[in-house]
């Protein structure tokens, strides 16, 4: 269980910033946080721009098998539907169409459409599998109408796919999927950490809930759920659903964005930062999970595109030198970070960063850290 607490409305991304640069150890560089305007969502990153950078949602469901699934996974579909009409992203499902037998040749050629011809601009790529998944002790595959397919088969298809693309499987047995699609700018979540856990998993439904931005998963309080923090909360409902029944735990869910495809656990972060990794020298994941979001609240939507790309690199070099600054010592340290945060800066009073009452109440925290340091 995600062991982090939610910080209070309005100083979520003061404490973030400070937490990730470090500048409260050194109090003369505080203002730094008056001209980022720190009340701004720094560590964060919108899904949807008004002409690029659009978000594009296939869904694949599985038939249902019983009815009580059947009713869940359509439910859950229709949940991913809502989210992305919200989002203002672009929608498709294959698995409702009735009377089709041909799902994996259906997903086979919409992926390999996009390799072929990938849209320009477009923004990540979302593949959510909502179903049962099974496996035979040899091949764990997700189960469509007429030939399922294997993570194998989705990896095939997925090869020289350019786009940021997150896979987000719901099913049983799941976990080698995470292993084998791992890679460069890739987020995979899966329900499992193997593919021997192979009954229900209520994963997914959870999910579906989450991702549309509820208050309980929010867990910055930045009015936004990313693709980390739906993970997180719906991995705790999880295990919050077998304690209050009393049952074994059938399901652990594993998250990867680094592409080394060893996956964090949810109980290895605390908030939303990982404070455990798979093997020593790893980098942590869920950094870039928290840059996706499928809803974006206000302040993000005023992001183009090219200022959202611009940011992810910029704070991903800010977060690596975090973690060189023993390394590297305080003086380089702090050479190095302050150009990266003043663009960040830039970036933001280009699109309207805070009002002259927000720039107030930034400069009044930050004294006050001042004093208290």
């Amino acid at each position: 269980m995600n062991g982090g607490f939610a910080e209070p409305k309005g100083f979520f991304n003061f404490f973030r910033f400070l937490s990730v640069v470090n500048l409260f150890l050194h109090p003369r560089r505080l203002w730094v946080l008056t001209l980022l305007g720190v009340l701004s969502p720094l560590f964060s990153v919108s899904a949807q721009d008004a002409d690029k950078g659009k978000i594009s949602v296939l869904v694949v469901l599985s038939p249902e098998g019983a009815e009580e699934y059947g009713e869940k996974f359509r439910e859950a579909v229709e949940l991913w539907k809502k989210a992305t009409a919200d989002a203002g992203a672009s929608f498709d499902a294959i698995g409702l169409e009735p009377g089709r037998e041909d799902d994996r040749e259906q997903l086979e050629a919409r992926l390999r459409k996009e390799v072929a011809n990938p849209e320009k601009e477009a923004g990540p790529f979302w593949l959510v599998l909502i179903g049962h998944g099974t496996f035979d002790g040899r091949t764990a595959k997700f189960n469509v109408r007429g030939p399922d397919f294997s993570d194998l088969d989705l990896a095939e298809w997925l090869k020289g796919f350019d786009r940021p693309l997150a896979v987000i499987n719901t099913a049983s047995a799941s976990g080698p999927f995470l292993t084998t699609l791992a890679g460069e700018d890739r987020i995979v979540i899966t329900a499992t950490k193997s593919a021997f856990e192979i009954f229900y998993a209520r994963f997914g439904e959870f999910f579906a809930k989450a991702i549309g931005g509820i208050e309980e998963a929010d867990v910055d309080n930045d009015d936004q759920v990313s693709l980390l923090e739906a993970f997180l909360y719906s991995a705790d409902q999880v295990a919050q659903f077998y304690e209050m029944e009393g049952r074994l735990a059938t399901e652990h869910a594993l998250i990867d964005d680094t592409g080394d495809g060893f996956g964090t656990r949810p109980d290895w972060f605390e908030g939303i930062r990982a404070t455990k990794v798979s093997k020593e020298g790893a980098q942590p994941d869920g950094e870039r999970a928290h840059q996706f979001v499928l809803v974006p609240n206000e302040f993000e939507r005023r992001l183009s595109l090219e200022q959202r790309e611009r940011r992810d690199k910029l704070e991903q070099q800010i977060r690596d030198l975090v973690r060189k600054r023993a390394e590297i010592g305080d003086d380089a340290y702090y050479a190095q970070v302050e150009p990266l945060l003043l663009e960040i800066a830039q970036i933001y009073e280009s699109v309207g960063l805070s009002s002259d009452g927000e720039k107030k109440e930034t400069e009044a925290k930050a004294g006050a850290v001042d004093k208290k340091s």
